[in-house]
């Protein structure tokens, strides 16, 4: 009965072993879909491994997609390298005039869209809306030749030609004239104008 019942123990253990060996395959082999962040504007675009690094600015090509006149932007963030990487939270943007001087505060944050990491595989792009508010009066308005934009968790800056009105007042009591979304994913619209730093911006960079 001790030798049955031994044997009956070794059995259910062995069971058990294959169980989860064929679990540990499984699990390996990648996690159920509903894991990655795919999408509903670009399908197979914005989704991938969930461990991908964050995007650095060589691997990302940031162009002007959809405006709605002078007041709202649309920034596009498309993956040019070979492999997947991720984007989150806000970019940093700012007006510059000639010479590629900033122009005005930089841009608050609207948070009236969440802040959510989004993998881009290669090819695929992620957006962010801008928000332009001038008013006459203390803002001093003036025109930008275009936006300075700094990827999430980066440094290094790209500069985007877009005419658009601008306040010149700078500081503390200035006000916040732009104010830039968190990365979504999809595009946000059609490709637009764009283009690299002045060579002034360049020799300060």
């Amino acid at each position: 009965m001790r030798a049955s019942g031994r044997l009956g123990w070794l059995g259910g253990a062995a069971v058990a072993f294959a169980a989860t060996a064929v679990l540990a395959v499984t699990v390996s082999r990648g996690g159920p879909a509903h894991v990655a962040l795919t999408s509903t504007q670009q399908p197979g675009g914005a989704h991938g491994a969930s461990g991908a690094a964050q995007c650095a600015a060589s691997r990302l090509r940031i162009s002007l997609g959809t405006s709605a006149g002078a007041s709202v932007s649309t920034l596009e963030f498309t993956n040019v390298s070979g492999t997947a990487c991720a984007l989150s939270g806000y970019p940093a943007v700012a007006a510059y005039g000639a010479g590629g001087a900033q122009i005005g505060n930089a841009a608050g944050r609207d948070t009236s869209v969440a802040a959510r990491r989004i993998v881009l595989d290669p090819g695929a792009t992620a957006h962010a809306a801008v928000v332009a508010s001038v008013s006459a009066g203390s803002c001093r308005p003036v025109a930008a030749t275009g936006l300075r934009v700094v990827p999430p968790g980066q440094s290094a800056a790209r500069y985007i030609r877009h005419a658009m009105p601008a306040c010149a007042v700078a500081g503390q009591q200035a006000p916040v004239f732009l104010h830039v979304r968190a990365v979504q994913p999809g595009s946000g619209g059609p490709a637009g104008d764009t283009g690299t730093a002045p060579a002034e911006a360049l020799r300060g960079s």
